[in-house]
């Protein structure tokens, strides 16, 4: 059974970037961004027809997810997504994703979204590990795991196949003690 927690109203605000709970209108203009094709390709999306389906993003109560955090900009236009799956519960654990629109990259949004996204987590959530799966060539999206304290914890040997080649799949975790570590660094600076 869900904890209540999981779905109440959400409100994180950063320095770039804020998450919040998603309200309506909110699900057009991600899908809008989410049909970007490189998010298609980081996420191991291939072009044929049954990746439109990938596409279509569910928030609130039409998503599986346990918990849906947009993320908006400084004017609160939503700019992407991070959401939590309840893969291993009652284990105090879930499985995180994100993505960001093609114009919000690189600024460090991403990461920025990452750090509220897991102070939720840990704190308020009170979960004892996040983990997620991210495709060997994507540099940018690994980088950014780093940086707020997930590890390497295996790969999947040619897990998945993207345009005709076959690719590993790592997987990565952090637990609730490394992020805290992370975090008080990261307050000294």
């Amino acid at each position: 059974m869900r904890n209540p927690t999981w779905r109440r109203s959400v409100s994180l605000r950063g320095r770039q970037v804020s998450l919040r709970s998603a309200r309506p209108g909110d699900q057009a203009s991600l899908e809008r961004q989410r049909a970007d094709p490189e998010i298609d390709h980081f996420m191991g999306v291939d072009g044929r027809a049954g990746a439109l389906l990938w596409r279509h993003v569910y928030v609130g109560d039409q998503s599986g997810a346990l918990a849906d955090l947009v993320v908006v900009d400084q004017r609160d236009r939503p700019i992407g997504l991070v959401s939590f799956w309840d893969r291993t519960i009652p284990h105090d654990a879930a499985e995180l994703s994100i993505w960001v629109g093609q114009e919000y990259r690189n600024g460090g949004n991403g990461t920025e979204a990452l750090r509220l996204a897991l102070r939720y987590a840990f704190s308020d959530l009170k979960l004892h590990k996040v983990y997620l799966r991210v495709l060997e060539y994507n540099a940018r999206a690994i980088r950014a795991y780093e940086k707020v304290g997930f590890r390497v914890e295996g790969t999947l040997r040619q897990e998945m196949r993207v345009q005709g080649r076959w690719y590993d799949l790592i997987y990565m975790g952090l637990l609730a003690h490394e992020f805290a570590a992370v975090e008080s660094v990261l307050e000294v600076r």
